[in-house]
């Protein structure tokens, strides 16, 4: 959470430095930096994490490909950059793309130190190295923003980080590669990896590949304004669900055999982490005008109606992330990739359908696309735990309610508080607040009664604590 919120912080001071079209460029280098980490690490990583009885050959070996498929991933990369740069007619974008390329291999260095302290659910090192990072490649990106450094502010924070990032988990980590390796030793880590690379790549193009399309066909000043919607609509989701989402697969995996223990791990999960993205989401759908020019400015005002819709389909993002986690941690990474060619196969008829509607067109796309997903993602579980997609809503649905009763509430504020936008902010959010988890525990919903049972177990663990701690 630090870490995000160190994130988006720095992000939120450098929307207001910097324009549009500059964020809009830096999500196309984005799209085809994040391309050639998933080719890499997307399955490997998830497989170490998974495989808790891996040899130091086999994790050499990992390492070694991962780095040298950097290099090689890189020298593409770069070759290609004259063609992308011409196709968008942006000149930046040649340069640029020599910095996507760097950060590629600096990022490749840590992916196996991140995946087996992952595993061993060493997060208090994972954290310390990420908000450090953070915090760097924070202060590199505002200096140069400040002194007028345009897009490569942020093309800076980013090789920043991914330098910061690897350099940390080396220094936390007492795990080194050996020198002799064999690929030979990968076979096992592929059979369950492999499955899993392709359908990570297949998300990347399918979600970045947003980035290809708006930036085409509508300018790069466009794509900026529709990625700061989504970075807004996708920051209180991916900050619980991230949370979630590292401890769910190590601690899933050797109870995955327990199918009432892994329901009930399931249904806390998801009941913690809908408990906020709902109302958050719906307090986005409600007041998007309002939020994007308190955090961003009046230049931003444009991506609010985006933001608006989409936060109708961040709704069910935690559910997305929790179930798709149960499914890796079942070991079964074919079937993974099935429900994943299946959803992204719907999604494109919906972004081919939605882009005739232009931008906003394009945006309730990803809210159906959404929909859909939940049932393919939460339909995986149904027979193996019981568990699908109408027994998670009903569990969901007083949580629901009380949203709802918390947007009308939030709405009618907006409209009769006739406030200047801080303002307004500070006076609605503790109203809709107080209206949410006042219904919430009125009702005696249970999400809300077991968050605060583990809050006040947290709470007295830590009290218990001697003073010296």
């Amino acid at each position: 959470m630090a870490r995000q919120g160190v994130q988006f912080v720095t992000s939120v001071i450098l929307a207001r430095l910097l324009a549009p079209s500059d964020f809009g460029i830096i999500a196309l280098v984005s799209f085809f930096s994040s391309l050639a980490q998933v080719l890499l690490q997307g399955g490997l990583s998830t497989a170490l994490v998974q495989r808790h009885d891996t040899t130091r050959a086999e994790e050499s070996a990992a390492f070694w490909v991962n780095l040298i498929g950097s290099v090689a991933l890189a020298c593409v990369l770069i070759g290609g950059a004259p063609a992308i740069a011409a196709f968008y007619q942006q000149p930046v974008l040649l340069p640029l793309m020599l910095v996507a390329g760097a950060q590629v291999v600096l990022t490749s260095a840590g992916a196996v130190h991140a995946a087996l302290l992952s595993r061993e659910l060493a997060f208090r090192a994972l954290a310390k190295v990420g908000i450090a990072s953070s915090l760097l490649s924070g202060a590199v990106g505002l200096g140069a923003a400040i002194s007028g450094a345009g897009v490569w502010a942020l093309a800076a924070q980013g090789t920043v980080a991914a330098a910061a990032y690897s350099a940390g988990l080396w220094l936390v980590s007492d795990w080194r590669p050996t020198l002799r390796f064999r690929i030979s030793e990968l076979r096992r880590l592929f059979g369950f990896g492999a499955w899993l690379s392709v359908a990570s790549i297949l998300d990347v193009v399918y979600t970045q590949g947003f980035s290809l399309l708006v930036g085409k066909l509508h300018g790069v000043r466009e794509l900026g304004l529709y990625n700061r919607a989504s970075s807004t609509q996708l920051l209180p989701s991916t900050v619980f669900s991230l949370i979630i989402s590292r401890v769910a697969l190590p601690l899933f995996v050797p109870r995955v055999d327990d199918r009432d223990a892994t329901q009930r791990g399931m249904r806390m999960a998801i009941g913690f982490a809908m408990l906020i993205n709902v109302p958050v989401m719906v307090g986005l759908a409600v007041i998007p005008h309002t939020i994007i020019e308190v955090l961003f400015g009046k230049q931003w005002i444009p991506a609010a109606p985006i933001l608006g819709i989409l936060a109708i389909g961040g709704l069910f993002y935690p559910m997305h992330v929790i179930n798709l986690h149960v499914l890796l941690a079942q070991g079964d990474s074919q079937k993974f990739l099935r429900i994943e060619i299946a959803k992204k196969a719907v999604g494109i008829v919906l972004v081919v359908i939605g882009s005739i509607f232009g931008i906003y067109g394009l945006a309730w796309s990803q809210v159906l696309a959404s929909a859909v997903s939940l049932l393919f993602n939460a339909g995986a579980n149904s027979r193996s735990l019981q568990y699908g997609p109408g027994r998670q809503l009903a569990d969901l649905a007083g949580v629901f309610c009380c949203s709802a009763a918390m947007g009308a509430v939030t709405w009618v504020a907006s409209r009769y508080l006739l406030l200047a936008p801080l303002a307004e902010v500070a006076v609605i959010v503790p109203i809709s607040a107080a209206t949410y988890f006042g219904c919430g525990f009125v009702l005696r919903i249970r999400s809300f009664i077991e968050a605060w049972s583990v809050v006040m177990i947290l709470l007295k663990g830590r009290g218990s604590q001697p003073a010296a701690a």
